[in-house]
């Protein structure tokens, strides 16, 4: 929403020329007052972007070409969901992007964790291996990268999605660093 300076000058100088002609005509005077047009004036439109309309400008690019990714991706395991979190001890609530493959893989860690808690008494002291997480993700890796450039090479309006999710993230880094006059985290 912009503030239209012309228009407003306008009617303030009409209601100037209305009040100096009223007081005028109180004091029984009849005074003819000569009305120039008013001149030209520019106009001044002031727009500007809250942070928050910044970041649901990343989000909703990075919602379009992950759904477009998902539908391009043949493997089902290296399909991208985001999920909200607000990690403990903070309120803010953070965007966490995960393949399935890496979901299910901190699932099974945290049922094995809570299947040794329960059987710590009664493990005679064999302890049940943990968080083999990063493990099953590394051997998988290459895959997910060659998939990934295979699909940004095969599709270019994946690229321009890519492209455009990145505009937006500078938009709002650019934004943050000039309210917060801080450095980018690249510098």
């Amino acid at each position: 929403m912009g503030i239209q300076f012309a228009n407003l000058t306008r009617m303030g100088a009409l209601l100037v020329l209305a009040l100096g002609t009223g007081s005028a005509l109180a004091a029984g005077e009849r005074t003819a007052v000569p009305v120039d047009p008013p001149a030209t004036l520019d106009e001044v439109l002031v727009r500007g972007a809250r942070l928050q309309e910044l970041r649901t400008e990343v989000i909703k690019a990075e919602d379009r070409m992950l759904a477009r990714y998902n539908e391009l991706n043949p493997v089902d395991d290296l399909d991208i969901e985001c999920i909200q979190l607000t990690p403990t001890g903070t309120r803010l609530a953070q965007r966490y992007c995960l393949t399935k493959l890496q979901k299910r893989a901190q699932q099974r860690d945290s049922a094995a964790f809570l299947d040794f808690a329960r059987d710590a008494d009664t493990s005679n002291g064999q302890a049940t291996p943990l968080n083999e997480t990063g493990i099953r993700l590394m051997e998988r890796s290459t895959e997910y990268r060659k998939n990934l450039v295979q699909l940004l090479q095969d599709h270019p309006e994946l690229r321009q999605m890519l492209r455009e999710r990145g505009d937006a993230q500078r938009r709002y880094e650019a934004a943050r660093r000039e309210r917060f006059n801080t450095k980018s985290r690249a510098e």
